[in-house]
């Protein structure tokens, strides 16, 4: 790998860590210069990774003893602190996402009302959206 290095992705959020592989066991100097990375950047970006599900578990015990996500259907069999992200359920069904909202949610009112929504993710200074379009 090459030097370690930070790299700004835009004007307000995130910044790539070059120079690190996630995938073999990082020795203490390396591992303190991840966590300082964090420390003053709390959105790290660790691009062209290949971790599999043994590596991440590793790599966040790091960090000190995980917390077992409660959505037992997308933990990873052997390694429970790992969970997928997918928008396919447990028998294969993709799930479109303004039908799942409107179910979890509670109804119609939520698609359209911020309020029902946990928060105003695609208004004002806060719109992640908005913040991603710059990395």
């Amino acid at each position: 790998m090459t030097a370690r290095e930070l790299r700004p992705l835009g004007e307000t959020l995130g910044t790539e860590a070059l120079g690190v592989d996630l995938s073999k066991p990082l020795d203490a100097e390396t591992f303190a210069w991840v966590e300082e990375a964090f420390a003053e950047h709390p959105v790290l970006v660790f691009r062209g990774q290949d971790l599999g599900p043994a590596e991440l578990a590793a790599f966040g015990r790091r960090f000190g003893a995980p917390k077992i996500h409660s959505l037992v259907d997308y933990r990873h069999a052997e390694f429970p602190e790992v969970s997928w992200l997918t928008n396919v359920d447990k028998d294969g069904q993709a799930r479109d996402r303004l039908a799942y909202r409107l179910a979890v949610r509670g109804g119609a009112a939520a698609a359209g009302d911020p309020a029902r929504q946990g928060g105003a993710v695609g208004q004002g200074r806060h719109d992640v959206r908005r913040y991603a379009r710059r990395l």
